[in-house]
C-alpha cells in the first residue's frame, strides 16, 4: 500500500496537479482501477480452481493436490464446517474468491495417509 501511496504522490507532482478537481479525479481513476484488478483477479482464481479442482480425484496424494490447486484457504478437521464430522479425516477449503458474497467452498477430504478419499463442493442457492 506505501508504493502505491508513493506512487500517487509523485504523479501528482510530476504532472502538477495542484487544482482539488485533478486530485480528486485521479484518486477516483486510483481506486475504480484498484477494485477492477481486484475483482479481474478474482474472477481469474475462480476459474483456475473450478477447472483445476476437476482434475482432482480419489487416491492423489496431498501434494499433489496442492500442485494443482495451492494452498487451501484452511485446513480443518472433516466436517467441522460443512458436511458430517468424519474420524481420521483432514478437510482443505478452498474459498471462492467473493466468499461469503458467492457461498462456493470446494473442499477434499484426506485420510490419515493423506491421500484424497472425497471431494465435495458446497454452495448455497
Amino acid at each position: 500500500m506505501a508504493i502505491f501511496q508513493r506512487l500517487l504522490v509523485g504523479i501528482w507532482l510530476q504532472c502538477g496537479f495542484s487544482d482539488m478537481r485533478h486530485k480528486a479525479a485521479l484518486l477516483t481513476l486510483a481506486v475504480v482501477g484498484t477494485v477492477a484488478a481486484m475483482i479481474g483477479w478474482g474472477l481469474y482464481r475462480n476459474s483456475r480452481i473450478t477447472t483445476r479442482y476437476e482434475g482432482v480425484s480419489v487416491g492423489q496424494s496431498d501434494q499433489q493436490v496442492l500442485r494443482l490447486l495451492g494452498t487451501p484457504s484452511w485446513i480443518e478437521p472433516c466436517g467441522k464446517s460443512f458436511g458430517t464430522q468424519k474420524p481420521n479425516c483432514t478437510e482443505y477449503i478452498y474459498r471462492n474468491s467473493f466468499a461469503p458474497l458467492v457461498p462456493e467452498y470446494y473442499s477434499v477430504s484426506f485420510d490419515t495417509s493423506r491421500h484424497v478419499v472425497d471431494k465435495d463442493v458446497y454452495s448455497s442457492p
